[in-house]
């Protein structure tokens, strides 16, 4: 993670400056008190045993206990100061990341889970032991020129050995490295496959599916496990020679002293005493450089994060304007899936008034949901431009200008909570909203499945929650559409799933939606349909093959194509008629 000013973690953790540094104050007093061992040992072996006094030994061990608490309450603060700190930059940070995803146009559900997953591993970062350990890290110098002060020799053997756990262990780390990424990625391959395998259990159970899925999840399984016992192999010898110094750092010590006890050097007390300071130098030397694997991941995590929120400031910010009551202008558009060149809509022009119908057919593939999805900004586009009343739709603030739309999707989502929350777009209660929501209800016509809801509106939906059906989605996702009375309602096969009467109804709805003088467009692959519509978009390959007044385009298309659009079954007003060859 560079260094930059403007780094959102930098920015936030700024303002924690001065408890990071009083942190570090705690830091170097606790470097200190981890010499309180030895200079007890110390004062054990060359005062009390020399002269053999009671009241000496009762002396130190009280001024010891004294200390060691003063030693844990510095602990105790540093560990809670970190835990506020995380809580408060994840406070600062949770809500813009949430609404960060959520605003990127045509982001992947994985992507979006892992710029969440990347704001827990912040704080999970903030909130653990790294960064107190790094602390402790960079005071071993500390305990290294105690143990020079004992006896050049003790300090010199100190320093070898920390270099040395040091060099171990971060060699481990570099010939494993790559090896592990690898490992990583493919075990996240594997088990988006079977997630994604998870999600059609019923469909690749009921097709015989589930023994070839399996092999090809084991295959990708098999690889994750194959680079991770590679990485283990490459540093094999790292990693012993790493366990065998753990065991032997302190009988080197323990023999240099013993030496220097030898040569008439030093006295007893000093050996024990240096012994003692060999753990506390080697351990934090030891833990850091086993965890740069952490400081790595943090450091994606927080670049990840800093791109994602960069991103959605462009987003931000925006000028208020007023409810739209103009018409829809749509000029030259083009658009893609994000992330991809392959241009789904090239060069589309047409323009809606209010109090209008606008049917959108074409055969499949040819367009309609992505321009369902680039009219109410769900996807952005490349070229060209979308004005609702005069003002591009890029140009309002997301949330202000949802407020206006209404849109039903292709494949209909809806939220854990209660049936009105969903419909009401899980708005605060109020007076106020209570109002809407019953005026959505009853535009749509939704009575029946509410009535026959074990709670009404209060039924809660979602996993844990009651089942609808497919089509009872579809109602209740158009009465969410029609909530609050919005400017422009984009419809994407809205009766998919519908019964005669559930279409009844729709069809009631968008007379009520013309009336009230909103914009509807309605993508539809039925013929029936357009018998409510006042106009027909017609989409071919990405492009407009034809605009106009219904009956126009319709005679236009059937003087091209008289055979399969002149036949009864497919004029509009007639149930069952397909459009997809328009």
């Amino acid at each position: 993670m560079k260094f930059r000013p403007d780094h959102h973690l930098w920015v936030e953790l700024r303002e924690f400056t001065p408890a990071l540094f009083g942190l570090l104050v705690f830091s170097f007093v606790i470097a200190m008190m981890h010499l309180l061992p030895s200079l007890y040992m110390l004062q054990m072996f060359d005062r009390v045993m020399q002269s053999r006094n009671i009241s000496t030994l009762i002396a130190l061990a009280m001024i010891v206990v004294f200390l060691t608490i003063i030693w844990t309450g510095i602990e105790y603060v540093r560990i809670k100061t970190m835990q506020r700190i995380a809580i408060a930059v994840d406070e600062k940070l949770s809500a813009k990341v949430f609404n960060a995803v959520n605003r990127q146009a045509g982001a992947s559900l994985q992507s979006r889970n892992l710029a969440l997953q990347d704001l827990n591993t912040i704080r999970d970062f903030l909130g653990g032991n790294l960064i107190l350990n790094f602390m402790d890290f960079l005071f071993v110098p500390v305990i290294v020129v105690a143990a020079f002060m004992f006896h050049p020799w003790l300090g010199v053997t100190l320093l070898f050995l920390t270099v040395l756990v040091a060099g171990l262990a971060i060699g481990s780390q570099i010939m494993a490295r790559d090896d592990m990424m690898r490992s990583s990625e493919s075990a996240a391959n594997a088990a988006n496959f079977g997630q994604a395998v998870m999600n059609t259990a019923e469909t690749t159970r009921t097709l015989g599916m589930l023994p070839a899925l399996t092999l090809r999840w084991r295959a990708r399984q098999q690889r994750a496990i194959g680079w991770f016992y590679g990485a283990s192999s490459r540093s094999e010898l790292f990693v012993n020679l790493l366990r065998f110094l753990r065991h032997m750092y302190l009988p080197i010590m323990v023999t240099c002293g013993v030496l220097l006890y030898l040569d008439e050097k030093l006295g007893p007390g000093v050996i024990f005493a240096a012994v003692t300071l060999v753990g506390r130098a080697v351990a934090p030397v030891d833990i850091i450089a086993n965890s740069w694997r952490g400081f790595w991941n943090v450091r994606q995590a927080a670049d990840r994060l800093d791109l994602v929120l960069k991103e959605a400031a462009k987003f931000t910010d925006r000028i208020p304007l007023p409810q739209p009551n103009g018409p829809l202008v749509v000029s030259r558009v083009g658009a893609a899936p994000r992330n991809s060149g392959t241009m789904i809509l090239t060069d589309v022009s047409f323009s809606v008034d209010p109090g209008r119908v606008v049917a959108v057919v074409g055969a499949s593939g040819a367009g309609k949901s992505t321009l369902a999805r680039v009219l109410v900004g769900a996807w952005a586009i490349q070229r060209g431009s979308i004005l609702l009343d005069g003002n591009e739709i890029s140009h309002w603030d997301q949330d202000l200008l949802g407020q206006h739309i209404g849109y039903v999707p292709q494949d209909v989502d809806l939220l854990p909570g209660t049936l009105a929350e969903n419909i009401a777009r899980f708005e605060p209660s109020s007076r106020e909203t209570s109002e809407k929501l019953i005026d959505a209800v009853r535009m749509t016509g939704i009575q029946d499945i509410v009535s026959r809801l074990p709670d009404g509106l209060n039924t809660r939906l979602g996993p844990d929650g009651h089942v609808l059906s497919s089509g009872q989605r579809q109602r209740i996702a158009l009465a969410r559409a029609v909530y609050g009375d919005p400017r422009l309602v984009v419809l994407d096969e809205p009766n998919s799933n519908l019964d005669a009467t559930g279409e009844q109804q729709l069809a009631a709805t968008i007379s009520k939606l013309r009336n009230n003088g909103a914009i509807v467009i309605l993508v539809t692959h039925r013929m029936n349909m357009l018998a409510y519509c006042d106009q027909v978009l017609v989409l071919n390959a990405g492009t407009v093959q034809a605009f106009g007044a219904r009956d126009q385009v319709m005679d236009r298309i059937a003087s091209v194509r008289p055979k399969e659009l002149t036949d009864d079954r497919n004029r509009p007003g007639k149930p069952g008629g397909s459009i997809a060859a328009a």
